[in-house]
């Protein structure tokens, strides 16, 4: 990418100026993720929310099996919103799909052959890069699989709940309620554990950092870091967000209420955004 195309890049992902994703740049060799972090510790940019937002073009099919207990779920990126609204774009999503969702046990859809294959016949009439990068089958067993897929087909998640105990046909608003969050909340990890170690301290380093350049004491610094490690597992852990149509709850609260309600216990075993 050009110096121009790296700033774009940075400007969408941070919200940061013209002027700081330049000085960025230059202080990081040109390389995104660590213009991000530089930006971060200026207090220049708020990526815990952003960070898994994507900004390139591209469209999400989710195919369901007859018994609604197998669910396939996959995202093909290109470089405008024109081609991912075309006919044959639309198609060539939705057949990947109709592939997953017959071939379940694959265990990597981006690396199969004859995806690859049909993609490559493909996309030559598009004009423009296709990627094909992200691509989920999964199969409820005995759990309870929920959806929600945006309006405008570039985004959506799957959650998957478990302990229902025959009370499927109401814990399906639940997992449509959490996949809705997932979605609209930018959710990336389910909870504090699943966020990786170095991620944490990246996070205490860049907090640091801002405290020390807003003049703070050390003594001060050490007590605050431990409430901006919560407030980044808030932004990014599904279960610790604010749920979105109760902001008095956090999510792990709404799903505790909901098993009340329903009379059983319901454990979120997993999602998946893209």
């Amino acid at each position: 990418m050009s110096t121009l195309e790296l700033i774009k890049v940075l400007r969408e992902k941070t919200g940061a100026g013209l002027g700081a994703c330049k000085q960025a740049l230059a202080q990081s060799n040109n390389e995104v993720e660590a213009a991000i972090v530089y930006l971060r510790k200026k207090g220049l940019a708020d990526m815990a929310k952003r960070a898994g937002r994507e900004t390139k073009e591209g469209r999400l099919a989710l195919k369901i099996s007859a018994d609604n207990k197998t669910y396939a779920m996959a995202y093909l990126g290109c470089e405008t919103d024109f081609v991912a609204k075309t006919p044959d774009f639309i198609a060539l999503v939705d057949n990947i799909a109709d592939y997953m969702l017959k071939n379940p046990t694959i265990t990597d859809y981006t690396t199969d052959e004859t995806l690859k294959k049909l993609i490559e016949e493909k996309a030559p009439k598009f004009g423009e890069n296709v990627s094909f990068t992200k691509a989920v089958c999964w199969n409820a067993n005995n759990n309870l699989i929920g959806y929600y897929v945006h309006s405008d087909n570039k985004k959506g998640a799957l959650v998957e709940l478990s302990g229902v105990n025959g009370k499927e046909e109401a814990a399906k608003e639940v997992a449509r309620n959490l996949a809705m969050q997932a979605v609209g909340m930018v959710a990336q990890y389910l909870n504090e554990a699943d966020v990786p170690a170095e991620i944490i301290e990246r996070e205490k380093e860049i907090a640091m950092t801002q405290a020390k350049n807003e003049g703070k004491p050390e003594a001060a610094i050490a007590k605050m870091i431990p409430g901006r490690i919560n407030k980044y597992y808030k932004d990014v852990c599904l279960l610790n967000q604010p749920y979105m149509k109760d902001s008095k709850l956090s999510v792990k609260d709404y799903v505790e209420a909901a098993s009340k309600e329903l009379g059983c216990t319901i454990k979120v075993e997993r999602f998946v955004r893209f």
